[in-house]
């Protein structure tokens, strides 16, 4: 975005910010680049849009982003509330849904404080609430870059960011209101405490699998919900079996993953259910789709073609894979389906 396109809207007067509506065109208006410091012409005329210039002619490169920080802060200090937004739980290594912690809510302002150093990060904003600090970023030119992100994830501090970088021409008072203090899209969590804590706990219950190559499938052993059965073993096809899998966590790389199959942890909610009704229910539906692919002719564990056949104890449905796959269902003697 080039920062001809971006014209300065707010600037100081006096120590206070203030918007180009608010002042008097010319010099005269009294006010000064919250970047450089340098006095600003109030540009008021009836064709192009109010903004404000250099007195010097110069371009300064930071001043409409610095004018927005400013902005927002002067409308955060006099706000008694903020709606922070919805906070979901998301799987960056895994093809789980987002899981939704707590829907977007209104919070009370203690206090507000630009740009303030903690530790080695420089915020934007800092919203004391309930003895708790929140980090705003306004995202103006520069998006936050990795780096800043980590140092966050570290200390561990929840930031929202709101993005303005659609606003090319400018924004006004109002419209800035309201992305900051109600609910909107550009207002969106780059990091969260809570999300973070509950996909560590994730991560902790967990258990890590190797990954097999087998021709041109990669398998995992000892599937813990027992998805196929090969030569009476376990396991699991990674694409077709894990991918969609509820309790697939997270793809680490270098052949592993994590799983949290074997305690049936799927959900937020599966954290205050006791083990064995967890397990319980959990097999009751495994059950049930299992159940479902015989009746449709296949076997539950392979995927083979179920073939009827007739042995010492009369007819059954065994797996057409068999040595391989024993699975095997007796024979329905009224309607000459499987009987699971």
């Amino acid at each position: 975005m080039s920062v001809k396109q971006l014209k300065l809207t707010y600037a100081l007067k006096d120590g206070e910010i203030v918007s180009i509506e608010d002042v008097k065109s010319g010099l005269s208006c009294g006010c000064i680049c919250p970047a450089c410091g340098d006095p600003l012409v109030a540009k008021k005329g009836e064709k192009m849009m109010h903004h404000f210039a250099h007195h010097a002619g110069h371009t300064c490169e930071f001043g409409y982003e610095s004018s927005l920080h400013l902005a927002a802060k002067n409308i955060l200090s006099k706000a008694k509330k903020i709606v922070i937004p919805a906070v979901y739980l998301s799987f960056p290594n895994s093809c789980k849904e987002a899981q939704l912690i707590s829907e977007s809510k209104e919070i009370k302002i203690d206090k507000v404080e630009l740009e303030k150093r903690y530790s080695d990060i420089v915020p934007d904003i800092v919203i004391y609430s309930g003895g708790k600090q929140l980090f705003v970023e306004i995202y103006v030119t520069h998006r936050i870059d990795d780096e800043k992100l980590n140092k966050l994830r570290k200390a561990n501090i929840s930031t929202i960011e709101i993005d303005l970088s659609d606003k090319r021409e400018t924004i006004s008072t109002e419209e800035l209101t309201n992305l900051l203090l109600n609910d909107s899209e550009e207002k969106k969590w780059i990091y969260n405490a809570i999300s973070n804590k509950y996909l560590q706990k994730f991560y902790n219950v967990a258990d890590e699998r190797d990954m097999v190559c087998r021709g041109l499938a990669i398998h995992i052993n000892n599937c813990p919900i027992k998805k196929r059965i090969w030569k009476g073993k376990t396991y699991a096809n990674f694409k077709d079996d894990c991918l969609c899998c509820d309790f697939f966590i997270s793809f680490e790389g270098e052949g592993r993953m994590l799983c949290s199959g074997r305690l049936r942890i799927a959900t937020i909610d599966d954290f205050n259910i006791p083990e064995k009704k967890r397990i319980k229910d959990s097999d009751s539906i495994l059950s049930d789709i299992r159940e479902s692919a015989v009746f449709s002719g296949h076997c539950p564990y392979c995927g083979g073609d179920l073939r009827k056949r007739h042995g010492p104890y009369g007819d059954f449905f065994g797996c057409s894979n068999y040595p391989h796959c024993e699975f095997k269902v007796g024979c329905d003697p009224d309607t000459g389906a499987p009987k699971y």
